[in-house]
């Protein structure tokens, strides 16, 4: 399903921030490698979020998150952050426009004008960094930089005490340790790890949801009793049609029945759009939000990968529920074992998804984290090994994000 807005999304890439009441402060917005002519260094990606709805950007305001931008020192100059609204915007700064001190005018109009300003942490250069008593937050690229020696007289310098973002944090019980020596925002794949409480069971809320998301992926589904199943559904069916009747698809007349919507749109593509409402009925707080979006964005992926490549016959709608079903534990917050029960899935399917022991699914679900989290040349080493091509992969992948983005923005949360 092409989710209506999603042109060019795939220039770009939203990584969420935490905080340590497990809540998202904002999003850190970032070209990919390659794209857009950005260069690598995160310099200019402002200009090109603010070009257009690249990121779900109208989303991101409306809920009141912040978006950590990078800008070149012409574009500071220029004053363009002043296009998002200064509550929401976060300028960052790296090490060769801290040392300018031609941009300390325009970056305190900036901060006086309500913009928060955000420093890429170098121990050689932000300590004398003339803009550092005027910054709010100081930016760490990994775990290893809160050891820093001058790290924390540098959070206490200014007016008031600086917040502290780390980067490539991969546990839960990294993030707390952090958290104990100074860190205040988290940004990294610990929240796509399952956080199970002992005894706890999922809610007849939640259970509902699965046994209907279990009718949605039985094969040749009767149709009229689903309409019926949804219609009976007064959140499901007033969120679907709201949906339909949005301007984004133009409908010429106003859809005002389930089974309407289901023969105008197609199986297939409401099929879709129920899978994300009913995964987004499910995930209760705001990591596991996040945590749908990478489910979703992981289940296009493989759907699309294996639509286009002769990959071990795999379909492409299995693939699908492989790679949405890939995180489901973190979103129930319950063992994947309990989470799987009562999904129409195989034995094979059940114990990839569990990491059971190796299946012929285990090659495409590993490659997930490596393109999501990777450095360097992991990723390709793996695309290699699955005789993909690496730059169809990528494509693929951030387009898939893209679509995933694009089609929680339209309506799937209530």
């Amino acid at each position: 399903m092409q989710a209506p807005g999603a042109d060019n999304l795939h220039l770009l890439s939203r990584n969420p921030v935490f905080t340590s009441a497990k809540s998202v402060w904002g999003y850190e917005i970032q070209a990919a490698s390659g794209q857009a002519g950005l260069p690598p260094d995160r310099e200019g990606v402002g200009t090109v979020v603010i070009a257009g709805d690249y990121v779900g950007l109208k989303n991101i305001l409306a809920r009141n998150k912040k978006m950590l931008l990078a800008y070149s020192r012409e574009q500071l100059e220029q004053a363009v952050p002043r296009a998002i609204p200064a509550q929401s915007s976060v300028i960052l700064l790296g090490p060769d426009c801290q040392r300018d001190k031609g941009l300390d005018q325009s970056l305190a109009l900036l901060v006086r004008e309500g913009h928060t300003l955000a420093l890429e942490w170098d121990p050689q250069v932000t300590p004398g960094a003339s803009c550092l008593d005027a910054a709010s937050l100081l930016c760490l690229d990994r775990p290893g930089m809160i050891a820093d020696a001058g790290l924390p007289e540098a959070l206490k310098r200014g007016a008031a005490a600086k917040d502290c973002l780390v980067r490539n944090v991969v546990t839960r019980c990294e993030a707390e340790s952090l958290l104990g020596l100074g860190a205040t925002l988290f940004q990294g794949p610990f929240f796509k790890t399952a956080e199970i409480i002992p005894g706890r069971r999922l809610s007849s809320h939640q259970n509902s949801r699965l046994q209907l998301l279990r009718v949605v992926e039985g094969e040749n589904p009767d149709l009229d009793a689903l309409a019926r199943t949804i219609q009976a559904d007064v959140s499901l069916s007033y969120r679907l049609l709201s949906y339909l009747n949005s301007p984004a698809f133009g409908f010429m007349r106003k859809i005002d029945s389930i089974r309407q919507a289901i023969t105008l749109l197609g199986w297939i593509n409401v099929r879709n759009w129920l899978r994300a409402v009913l995964m987004a009925d499910m995930a209760q707080g705001e990591i596991q939000g996040e945590v749908l979006h990478v489910s979703l964005w992981r289940g296009r992926f493989l759907e699309q990968l294996v639509a286009q490549n002769d990959f071990w016959d795999f379909r492409p709608d299995e693939m699908f529920l492989m790679g949405m079903f890939s995180l489901l534990d973190a979103i129930l917050g319950v063992n994947m074992s309990d989470a799987l029960a009562c999904l129409p899935l195989t034995e094979a399917q059940k114990k990839a998804l569990m990491a059971a022991g190796p299946t012929e699914y285990a090659p495409l679900l590993n490659l997930l984290p490596a393109l999501e989290d990777g450095e360097g040349q992991g990723p390709d080493r793996m695309l290699q090994d699955l005789s993909l091509d690496a730059d169809q992969a990528r494509r693929l992948h951030l387009e898939a994000g893209a679509w995933a983005a694009a089609i929680l923005d339209l309506g799937p949360r209530s």
